[in-house]
């Protein structure tokens, strides 16, 4: 049993990889790719190589990821890949981050910029619905954790408040590092 998780890691690897380096095809093209690929795997596979080291072996003779791509683009023209985050996702992510800390201002100011954020971080196309559900309970989580440390340990203000924002601060970092790059069209 553990010999199939061992392959079966050291081939989600190389698939990985793979996948990594064909970022730059088009999305057709990144998808066939990586299914002739998948294919090969699995026919060694039903041909009896199972260990690591057999699946090892595998690997070697289809070459790094790296070549495979190179191979796989010549004669194409790479289409640049765009960067993971626009401007406005960059003002998402700060609205999100931002107006639930203008409370003390105004509780409009703060409702109406979070809501715009939100809007803007489920319209973009930059994260999975996953990651889009983290960046909505950003707030929520934060005051959340406050509220338990003043609620349960009667911790002084100041410790309430920057566990808030170490947790708002840490959603919204992974948030960003999260962010993917739209899929090329083939």
């Amino acid at each position: 049993m553990s010999m199939e998780l061992d392959s079966d890691r050291l081939v989600d690897a190389y698939l990985n990889e793979l996948a990594t380096e064909a970022a730059a095809l088009p999305a057709g093209r990144h998808d066939e790719l990586l299914d002739d690929v998948k294919a090969h795997i699995a026919e060694a596979r039903a041909a009896g190589a199972t260990s690591e080291d057999e699946l090892r072996e595998v690997l070697q003779r289809l070459g790094r990821p790296s070549e495979i791509v190179a191979a796989a683009t010549d004669g194409l023209v790479l289409v640049e890949v765009p960067p993971r985050l626009r401007p406005w996702d960059f003002v998402a992510v700060g609205l999100l981050l931002v107006a639930p800390y203008l409370l003390s201002f105004s509780v409009i100011v703060a409702l109406v910029g979070w809501a715009i954020g939100l809007g803007m971080l489920w319209s973009s196309n930059r994260w999975t619905p996953l990651w889009k559900l983290i960046g909505t309970f950003t707030w929520p989580l934060g005051y959340a954790v406050a509220l338990a440390l003043d609620t349960f340990f009667q911790a002084p203000i100041r410790i309430s408040l920057a566990a808030d924002a170490l947790v708002s601060l840490a959603l919204t970092a992974a948030l960003v590092l999260n962010a993917r790059p739209p899929r090329q069209r083939s």
